[in-house]
């Protein structure tokens, strides 16, 4: 029984051009247009589905979504209808429970997005935790994450294909082993 082998070739595109060359280099090689993963921002995702018609594109969130605002603007409603119940009761009390609140709301949304939302995307697809931190380090700075999986027959071509374009930051392989 032969189990087959792939690598994945990832890099950090700084632009939409950078992409294209690179997606048209893949498809010189051979390598089937579901292959490419391409990790975007909310705002970016649009325009490199219509660039990259063939692309699996997935969406690095880096705020909260629609239902997120809304659990949380009702959370923070309720909060204040009770804290302005207990300053009828009692001012004072009602005052810092509102401010408290208040505070923990801003430090809540500040970590929030202090998190790394690629990072924990990456480990989730198994890719290794130092290759998640260099990646999430250079996607700060660059427009889009492409991930190309390709059988082990390809994978020199696809790192070289990778390697031929110098604006492409942190270009790394791994080899994916299925695990049982």
């Amino acid at each position: 029984m032969s189990i087959p082998r792939y690598y994945t070739v990832g890099a950090v595109a700084p632009d939409l051009g950078a992409l294209k060359a690179l997606d048209g280099r893949l498809e010189g090689l051979g390598v089937p247009e579901d292959s490419l993963l391409v990790l975007s921002r909310r705002r970016d995702e649009r325009l490199v589905r219509v660039t990259l018609p063939g692309a699996r594109v997935r969406r690095v969130e880096s705020g909260l979504s629609r239902l997120q605002w809304f659990e949380f603007a009702s959370t923070y409603l309720g909060v204040t209808a009770v804290s302005v119940l207990m300053g009828a009761v009692h001012l004072p009390t009602g005052i810092v429970v509102q401010a408290v609140m208040t505070l923990a709301a801003i430090v809540g949304l500040v970590l929030y997005h202090r998190r790394p939302h690629l990072r924990n995307k990456l480990l989730a697809m198994g890719l290794p935790e130092r290759f998640a931190d260099e990646w999430e380090g250079a996607f700060s700075e660059g427009f889009v994450l492409a991930l190309a999986t390709v059988p082990a027959d390809l994978s020199d071509e696809a790192q070289d294909a990778f390697l031929e374009d110098p604006g492409l930051e942190a270009p790394l392989a791994v080899d994916r082993r299925p695990v049982f």
